[in-house]
């Protein structure tokens, strides 16, 4: 039972590591099959061995592997007057990083996580192995450089994250410990998720209340934001160039990390925009949820052509800072959906953080004339 556990321990790392350390389980794992299937014929305990391998390397895996986040006594220095203006989103490092997507699996999954983290590592593997790497520290980096230009001297912006390096806990301890006594935290999402959940109930374990500060503010997410489905809705109709033919338009959701409601109102929000005018009747809209795409999206994809489409435009609003989950399935969405000889566009908006940056700079400067 010893090397059929061994055997499918070793299959079961290599799927999740990476470089040196995947070709060394590799070699293992064929060393053990040869000599156990190919000159023994030792089937026996293969059972045995794939069940406690699986059990095993996943409980070890998020226990012991993952990034555990620990909190420190906190004995601030003097005060400093600047308001903190901390920014929290899901953060991804530039390459496949075991521990802190281990970390992340365990944060959103809880206790499923022990069954399910081999699968969920094998696949954000594939996909940095598919893309390269991830943008999303510099996407949130240059977020914060633009809003710290924008707020002045009065203001320190710092990026913080729920599943990488800086963690949100650290960030808060750091920003008490220097002696700053005015914080707002502003979530980068769209709607109030599973992203947003995991901030609230670890911001709730924190218990600033202990620390005498004189404002901590949460400020909202952004799906009511008029001003970003109106950036949506400009981008959508200068792309559509063909005014005398049929198009269609996706605007797709996130069912699973999204709030569902809150990210099929913003969506419709986008729609109605469109639709106000009358000169844009030719454009047909469908609102399709982005992790079901193999069936959802390439059904609106298919009742669009019924209407005899010339193009079809796919465009994903609800996302404030895309991640490399997000990349590959739009890359799945362009791979998968066969549009014949429909032409077919993927519309982003280079304008979208710049109008991120208004839209937090305007928030805190109604919070300051608030508070007087």
């Amino acid at each position: 039972m010893l090397n059929s556990t061994l055997l499918f321990v070793s299959i079961f790392l290599s799927l999740i590591l990476t470089g040196y350390m995947e070709n060394i389980f590799i070699i293992l794992a064929t060393l053990i099959f040869y000599k156990q299937i190919v000159v023994d014929r030792n089937y026996k305990y293969m059972a045995y061995g794939i069940i406690i391998a699986f059990i095993g390397v996943n409980i070890i895996t998020v226990s012991i592997f993952r990034n555990k986040i620990t909190t420190r006594e906190i004995t601030p220095l003097e005060n400093q007057e600047e308001t903190v203006v901390l920014l929290v989103s899901e953060g991804e490092s530039k390459n496949y990083d075991l521990k802190e997507r281990a970390s992340e699996i365990y944060f959103e999954k809880g206790l499923l996580s022990y069954v399910t983290t081999i699968k969920d590592l094998y696949t954000y593997k594939m996909y940095y192995e598919k893309l390269g790497s991830s943008n999303f520290k510099d996407d949130s980096e240059d977020i914060a450089s633009s809003l710290r230009e924008k707020l002045g001297n009065d203001y320190k912006v710092v990026n913080s994250y729920l599943y990488s390096y800086p963690y949100f806990e650290n960030s808060i301890e750091d920003i008490i410990s220097k002696g700053y006594k005015n914080i707002i935290i502003c979530p980068m999402f769209m709607t109030e998720g599973e992203d947003f959940n995991v901030l609230i109930k670890r911001y709730e374990k924190l218990n600033l209340s202990t620390y005498n500060l004189n404002q901590v503010e949460i400020l909202d997410t952004f799906y009511k934001s008029n001003n970003l489905a109106l950036l949506y809705k400009d981008e959508i109709l200068k792309n559509i160039t063909t005014k005398n033919k049929d198009i269609g338009v996706l605007l797709v959701g996130f069912q699973n990390e999204n709030n569902l409601e809150q990210d099929i109102l913003f969506r419709e929000k986008i729609r109605d925009y469109i639709l106000q005018d009358e000169k844009n009747s030719y454009i047909q809209i469908k609102l399709p949820l982005l992790e079901n795409n193999k069936k959802d999206i390439i059904k609106c994809g298919e009742e669009l052509l019924e209407y005899g489409i010339d193009g079809l435009y796919i465009v994903l609003p609800t996302s404030i800072i895309d991640s490399i989950y997000t990349k590959n399935l739009v890359d799945s969405i362009l791979n998968e959906l066969d549009m014949g000889n429909t032409k077919f566009y993927y519309i982003d908006t280079d304008k979208k953080y710049d109008l991120i940056v208004e839209e937090i700079f305007n928030r805190i400067s109604l919070l300051s004339q608030i508070g007087g």
